[in-house]
């Protein structure tokens, strides 16, 4: 049933009246809200959808997957709330989740398929076609290109706009099914699983559920705020049990005004500082010894390792002075339980690999893994261990005699260029992984945007403005990737389908039931790409299975897919405390001080105990920056905004416009050496991989948000959301190389210069 004026009017006076300045949410007081539905029933689509409050689950990329609760009437959604029964979610959903009505019923919602008449780029033009007719394109010019030069021209592009199975089955059948180009999808934390791999064996941990069992907290890199809001309450249920709050980041979080203990280190020293850490431990006798020698291995390097440093050497290359760093040291190892929280920002730079494996050496030292309250915690994958994955992407449909390349993500300008494309170094043409690769001559872009969340989207421009280049998009909004597509599919939001979803924090699996029907002329993903399968050709059952029945054959929990339907969701069986056992994965069995594998990185090239290396000391050929990059003057983080995720969000009504996406945030030391003033327009300038002068235009903001010589500006931006004009947004200053570790991004690894515009 696609939405039409009657059935959207019958529920719009509900819907406004749930409107609130924060978004959409409901007023228990004021709404009466119908019975819930138990469980949540699986109907056709013609048969229409009951009214009822569903148990859906937020599907975008954030370890909390907060369990929503949708109320509908006549096919509308009239209000969302929080599961109060959920141990996480408790009821309260994050700033974006009330936003969500406000997303789903936006009027700027692609409403049907559309073919682009005219240029690509900014401001092209799209006329609506049918889907029939869209599926006959797409799948000729497809299979055009794979009997001219085979399915591995062609290439996905998505990420994390949408997650769970009922977006990943359909597309990853097909791109086997072809054949295609694998998309290396590292944009977001795989530095840190090698770098933490690499020194306890893995990269998954405690469950954010015993925060509240810890007498410390540390909350290293990461802004709970934006990106686990859920965890705060645990974190301040420790705090009122007496735990002591330690943060250590160069951005001044909402946490970091509140802890007992705030370090400010200089971005990408935090190696550096674990060795300071480290050395005090030692040096005042405040390590665990008896588990160092029953639990560890290589300790005698890793002393012999930090006697190389004096701490005014560390002091003058952290920005933290000896006396904060000692404090911390004896805060830390004076709890009777100590947690670590890590988070994904600080490793997106070009040494992010070594800094993530220098921090669990403080739990190390001072016995804080193994019991209730203590561990490290980076990304917990537990909750996906009960799903089927291989019955979900089905890769027997590969083709035997298919060749499949790989494009990291992060690279994805460097691998859209023209054949005829001019390198610095004298390379010619597309490059993968610092190689020349066949070039790509289709992509299908869907949960993602590129042309706002992947590095030096100037560069990914240059590929998407091929005339030889056949692009799809399917997205709910016509973003700024979007404008480059030659046709464009409009996908169907969460409560329009069913989901299962894994949690990658807590330990929780999910059930999301579709809550209404599809709107306008909208399809889920999974049904668009069966439907292009079969337009192409392919008879394979995988394409006539639905969503439901992919998700129940799917699903390998502790309790039949029947009873997930009524209970919502299951958790695996992990032992408590973690790793109580001391069973480490390493080849050892033990927590190693000293990698010398070479299965992460390579031990001749870094220090295989701790590398203090950073991006502005290394050099060009060994993961550090360009001499021109080094001579721009600011370092450049880019963090997360808790109004957004990612570029999600950017374009809804009562988000957009109560953050500053286009704004750069300069201390005021450094904003009156440079005459810049509050509000001011100003331009910052970076060298990148094919531009060694690009700008964007922002607004300065004069505030102590980072330590002098630093700037901050939100992530993810949209292009022609900026309005100044400019059609500028950050990521065309960040660079596409590649972390030391497991080809992660390197956004924080951003130098640049500022100045009046």
């Amino acid at each position: 049933m696609a939405m039409n004026r009657r059935s959207f009017l019958k529920g719009s006076s509900a819907f406004a009246f749930s409107a609130s300045i924060m978004g959409c949410s409901s007023d228990d007081e004021n709404i009466e809200e119908p019975p819930v539905v138990e469980p949540p029933i699986e109907v056709p689509p013609e048969e229409g959808i009951p009214d009822g409050v569903y148990h859906t689950t937020c599907p975008r990329n954030c370890g909390d997957r907060c369990s929503l609760m949708v109320t509908t009437k006549d096919d509308v959604a009239i209000s969302i709330t929080g599961d109060t029964t959920h141990p996480v979610t408790a009821g309260t959903p994050c700033v974006k989740g009330h936003a969500y009505l406000q997303s789903v019923y936006s009027p700027d919602r692609i409403q049907q398929p559309m073919k682009r008449v005219g240029p690509r780029g900014p401001g092209a033009s799209f006329e609506p076609i049918s889907w029939d007719e869209a599926y006959s394109a797409i799948a000729g010019r497809l299979n055009e290109i794979i009997n001219t030069h085979g399915g591995n021209s062609i290439i996905p592009y998505s990420y994390s706009g949408y997650s769970g199975i009922s977006a990943g089955s359909g597309p990853n059948r097909f791109f086997n099914r072809i054949g295609s180009r694998n998309l290396q999808r590292n944009i977001c934390a795989s530095a840190g699983y090698s770098g933490m791999s690499s020194i306890l064996g893995e990269f998954s941990g405690p469950s954010p559920e015993d925060y509240v069992n810890t007498k410390c907290f540390v909350s290293w890199g990461t802004n709970e705020q934006a990106t686990n809001i859920h965890h705060l309450k645990f974190i301040n249920e420790a705090r009122d049990k007496g735990a002591k709050i330690l943060v250590v980041n160069p951005a001044r979080t909402p946490l970091a005004s509140q802890a007992d203990i705030w370090l400010q280190p200089t971005p990408g020293t935090d190696a550096t500082l674990v060795v300071g850490i480290s050395k005090v431990l030692i040096e005042e006798g405040l390590h665990d010894t008896n588990f160092i020698e029953a639990h560890t291995q290589d300790y005698d390097a890793l002393v012999a390792r930090l006697e190389e440093f004096t701490h005014e050497q560390i002091e003058q290359e952290t920005g933290v002075s000896t006396s904060e760093y000692q404090a911390f040291a004896r805060a830390y190892a004076g709890a009777e339980c100590a947690m670590i929280r890590i988070g994904y920002g600080l490793q997106r730079t070009l040494n992010g690999g070594r800094m993530v494996k220098a921090i669990p050496t403080l739990a190390a030292l001072t016995g804080n893994i193994g019991k209730v309250g203590a561990g490290v915690v980076y990304l917990n994958t537990q909750a996906g261990g009960m799903f089927d994955w291989a019955y979900c992407n089905a890769p027997h449909l590969t083709p035997e005699d298919a060749v499949r390349d790989t494009v990291n993500m992060n690279e994805i300008g460097r691998s859209l260029l023209p054949e005829d494309y001019q390198h610095e170094d004298g390379q010619i043409g597309p490059l993968a992984f610092g190689e020349p690769c066949d070039p790509i001559k289709a992509m299908i872009v869907y949960s993602s945007n590129p042309m706002a969340i992947a590095p030096n989207t100037d560069l990914i421009e240059k590929g998407l403005m091929r005339d030889d280049l056949f692009l799809v998009g399917i997205d709910l909004f016509q973003t700024d990737t979007m404008d480059y597509v030659d046709y464009l599919l409009p996908t169907s939001s969460f409560m329009e389908q069913s989901n299962l979803i894994d949690s990658y924090h807590c330990y929780y699996s999910k059930h999301s039931a579709q809550a209404i029907m599809p709107l306008y002329e909208s399809k889920p993903d999974t049904v668009i790409f069966n439907e292009l399968a079969k337009a192409m050709g392919f008879e394979d059952a995988e394409f006539n299975e639905s969503i439901d029945e992919i998700l129940r054959n799917t699903w390998k929990g502790n309790i039949s897919y029947d009873a997930l339907l009524e209970q919502k969701w299951d958790s695996p069986i992990v032992p408590y405390p973690f790793r109580k056992d001391y069973d480490f994965p390493t080849p050892s069995g033990k927590i190693e001080f000293k990698d010398t594998s070479g299965k992460y990185f390579d031990p001749e090239k870094f220090n295989p105990v701790i590398d203090t290396g950073t991006p502005e000391s290394d050099a060009a050929d060994n993961k550090g920056m360009t001499d021109a990059e080094k001579a721009r003057e600011f370092r450049l983080i880019s963090p997360a905004h808790p109004k957004l995720s990612n570029s999600q969000w950017a374009n809804v009504k009562y988000i957009a416009g109560t953050l500053p996406q286009h704004t750069v945030y300069i201390h005021p030391l450094d904003a009156g050496s440079k005459g810049i003033n509050e509000g001011d327009q100003v331009t910052l300038t970076a060298s990148r991989y094919g531009n060694p002068s690009v700008q964007i235009q922002y607004v300065a903001r004069v505030e102590p948000m980072t330590p002098v010589g630093t700037l901050f500006v939100w992530k993810n931006a949209w292009k022609k959301l900026n309005d100044n004009g400019s059609n500028t947004a950050v990521n065309q200053l960040a660079n596409c190389d590649l972390t030391d570790m497991n080809n992660c991004s390197t956004f924080h690894s951003t130098r640049v210069d500022i100045a009046l515009a």
